[in-house]
């Protein structure tokens, strides 16, 4: 069993991976309050069919500025064959893929190709940099828009946006 502690709570993951045993211990020497809850199983999002050809990644560090100026908003994400520009009403940044600001596959000039991407909570996308070194963005072939922060070899933070 492996042991976690937090000011005033211990966690503890049992070796049977179908138990999360939460121990609260209060100051001083009372008695600590300890609830033990199944983990459900995963349920698998379908995100539909990913569009891997078309994409566009930054440096998480260049994300997490981006999430800071502009959160709580609904970020529009214009990529041309050459750059990428981030926008919301009042305020834009453009990467230039040419600096080695950002990394874009697939876009065409032709073919406008759009993310949405809703700010919020804007925490959610602010901590997850800490943890990634890049951030990718796909489509998927319904025009979703999906965010990847891989965190390891087989690891990895995705988040959906349907629609958008």
């Amino acid at each position: 069993m492996q042991q976690s502690n937090i000011p005033l709570a211990a966690l503890f993951v049992l070796r049977r991976n179908d138990r999360l045993v939460l121990k609260f211990s209060p100051p001083g020497n009372d008695m600590p309050l300890v609830r033990t809850m199944a983990l459900n199983e995963t349920v698998k999002e379908d995100v539909g069919r990913i569009n891997l050809e078309t994409f566009v990644s930054i440096e998480s560090e260049v994300f997490r500025h981006m999430v800071a100026e502009f959160r709580g908003y609904i970020v529009c994400v214009l990529p041309t064959p050459s750059s990428v520009m981030f926008s919301i009403e009042v305020k834009e940044l453009i990467l230039d893929k040419a600096k080695g600001e950002c990394i874009i596959e697939g876009v065409a000039e032709e073919v406008q190709t759009e993310f949405l991407i809703p700010l919020y909570p804007w925490h959610i996308f602010y901590n997850m940099t800490f943890h990634s070194k890049r951030i990718w963005l796909f489509k998927t072939f319904d025009k979703s828009t999906l965010i990847i922060a891989p965190v390891g070899l087989y690891a990895q933070y995705s988040i959906f946006f349907p629609l958008g």
